[in-house]
């Protein structure tokens, strides 16, 4: 080929030509940047102080006007910060800018180093140690997020009637189940639910509690891991000492 005269002509009116389409498609991006930039950037869901920071961080961070910016990458870096869930980006002809913003909704504090919503999903937040103090405090195994999270949910409905709140709940390496309730009086009772029928255990106790706290005082801790009761430990007796028998909850029954 190099010794044809004809074929080298060919190659370059080829080199030329793509050399001139390149050349015509970056001015032509360029001018539409300019002549199409944004008007207008709205931000829709960002409730929270954190959100709304970072959200104003993250649109100086954006790069292209109307035609050239990249959805997926802009989605994808409001999706990075902490309390965003999911964001939704769309370009609204003439010349906006629409984010939707689906925020995190907490539920608990997960092992001490993260949040869990209420989807069952995880994600970090910065200066975690100030959640610590004001959110129920959850111990898993890691994989069992969302089975956690809905037993979490199911807890709490049964806790509401007693006027009292979840804690913390414990799972242990054998999916044994330990959950701490705490009574707006500020009294707070540790109940142990074992690795099945978690469910009917604690309304169980639920149904049950507040007639043996009347017969027995202040509960400190309750086992709920028999057929047809559970045995109690009162408050102010030694850490491990006695609870009453096992059938305590049909002996309150009949009282």
């Amino acid at each position: 080929m190099w010794n044809d005269p004809v074929a080298l002509n060919r190659l370059s009116r080829l080199i030329l030509a793509a050399t001139l389409l390149f050349t015509l498609w970056t001015l032509g991006r360029s001018a539409a940047e300019n002549l199409a930039p944004f008007g207008r950037v709205s931000v829709l869901g960002a409730s929270q102080e954190e959100t709304r920071v970072a959200a104003k961080a993250a649109l100086g961070k954006l790069r292209g006007g109307f035609f050239a910016l990249d959805l997926d990458a802009t989605r994808a870096e409001f999706e990075r910060l902490p309390w965003v869930r999911r964001a939704d980006i769309r370009r609204v002809w003439p010349g906006r800018l629409a984010i939707v913003l689906e925020e995190q909704r907490a539920a608990a504090a997960w092992n001490d180093r993260a949040l869990l919503n209420t989807h069952g999903e995880v994600f970090a937040v910065t200066a975690m140690d100030k959640y610590l103090g004001r959110m129920p405090r959850l111990y898993a195994p890691e994989g069992t997020e969302r089975e956690t999270a809905r037993r979490y949910g199911e807890f709490v409905a049964v806790a509401q009637p007693l006027n009292m709140r979840v804690e913390q709940i414990v799972v242990t390496a054998r999916q044994s189940w330990r959950v701490r309730l705490h009574g707006k009086g500020g009294g707070g009772v540790l109940v142990e639910l074992g690795r099945e029928h978690l469910s009917e255990r604690l309304a169980r106790f639920a149904r049950f509690y507040p007639q043996a706290v009347v017969t027995l005082g202040p509960i400190a801790r309750a086992d709920m891991r028999y057929p047809n009761g559970f045995a109690a430990q009162i408050k102010g007796s030694p850490v491990g000492g006695p609870f009453t028998g096992r059938r305590m909850a049909k002996d309150v029954r009949k009282a």
